[in-house]
């Protein structure tokens, strides 16, 4: 075997793998019936998968150590490329997230997440959160692209990025009275960023609070995504055989609700399935956390699966209706290939942690 192999995590890699190839299949599934245009889906994330197979590989075989010196490097292109996103970004539905680059459309939103927590976990492994002054410093680097995402705007990017900051400095060590401090000035913060959201999202926000209200508007989508997550039944109607993605009641089956779509299709043993190689990755990642010799590599690996947790137990909520619609996608399976590449950068950073922990 060649040594560039050797040093992956084929557990980790293999179930990666198998979730990508499950949502290209879903991806292909919902395609069914369409136009041939359509199938292009298809073959864009299959090369975003092949793009981001060999990424994996590269960072995999990089030492972790020396990838986190160029972090502040990676940190100020990502926030370039926030700063011009709404200069020349595509417009869509109201929010413009994305820049379209001819052959690809990249979303600035989605690289940020690897490389918040590669700058990051170098930020604690030099200056532990003990110190109020690290804290501070630490809060005002995320805050810079959160309030950047938060005005595309991207509400759920937006907490992802709060979240990942908010994990990461209680496991360097931030003191209980500081992070009390935090919680409380959060309280206050809360109401100015109600009103800085855009109609539709406080509308959002409200109607999932009387979910049986406003089924045709609001709600829709939520509603239209339970239905499709409970008619799956057992073992599910059979793919290219979900009447709520092919019949277009599910809106944004390839992306936000593929959870649901799936759950239509494969029915509670195709996402059990799923939903255990999560908990397998996630399962990984603490293994190789737990055997991390250094503080980077403990953070990478702590930012990585907290990132993974959220977005899964966000998404699958949200398609089960115990979350507001949110926007987040479910990491591998999601049609997109700046999350897919964002995925496979973040878990090639943790194969980097094993790989180079000696």
């Amino acid at each position: 075997m060649p040594k560039f192999l050797k040093r992956v995590d084929w557990i980790l890699f293999i179930t990666t793998l198998f979730l990508s190839i499950i949502g290209i299949l879903m991806i292909y599934s919902t395609s069914i019936g369409e136009t041939s245009a359509d199938y292009t889906f298809v073959l864009r994330q299959t090369t975003f998968l092949i793009f981001g197979i060999i990424i994996y590989l590269i960072i995999t075989n990089i030492d972790y150590k020396l990838i986190s010196q160029f972090s502040f490097l990676f940190y100020t292109v990502v926030i370039l490329l926030l700063i011009i996103t709404p200069l020349v970004g595509d417009n869509v539905r109201g929010s413009t997230r994305w820049i379209d680059l001819g052959i690809i459309t990249i979303q600035a939103s989605e690289i940020a997440k690897p490389v918040l927590i590669l700058t990051l976990a170098s930020f604690f492994a030099k200056y532990p959160a003990t110190k109020i002054k690290n804290v501070l410093i630490s809060f005002v680097i995320v805050l810079i692209p959160a309030t950047l995402v938060f005005f595309q705007p991207d509400l759920g990017n937006t907490v992802i990025i709060l979240s990942l900051w908010l994990v990461l400095v209680f496991a360097a060590g931030i003191r209980i009275y500081v992070m009390i401090s935090i919680s409380l000035l959060s309280a206050v913060i809360l109401p100015f960023m109600w009103l800085a959201l855009k109609d539709y999202q406080q509308e959002r926000l409200l109607s999932f609070l009387s979910s049986e209200k406003d089924l045709q508007g609001s709600n829709y989508n939520l509603v239209q995504s339970i239905i499709a997550v409970g008619s799956g039944g057992l073992f599910g109607k059979g793919l290219g055989r979900g009447t709520q993605s092919h019949l277009n009641f599910l809106p944004e089956q390839r992306t936000d609700f593929i959870f649901a779509a799936t759950a239509e299709e494969l029915g509670f043993v195709g996402v059990s399935l799923i939903i255990g190689a999560f908990a397998l990755v996630i399962y990984r990642i603490t293994l190789i956390l737990k055997g991390s010799v250094d503080l980077l590599g403990s953070y990478i690996a702590v930012g990585v699966a907290s990132v993974m947790i959220i977005h899964i137990f966000i998404n699958i909520g949200m398609n089960i209706g115990i979350f507001p619609v949110t926007g987040i996608t479910l990491p591998l399976l999601s049609f997109g290939g700046s999350s897919l590449i964002s995925t496979m950068v973040s878990l090639g950073l943790v194969n980097s942690v094993l790989a180079y922990r000696k």
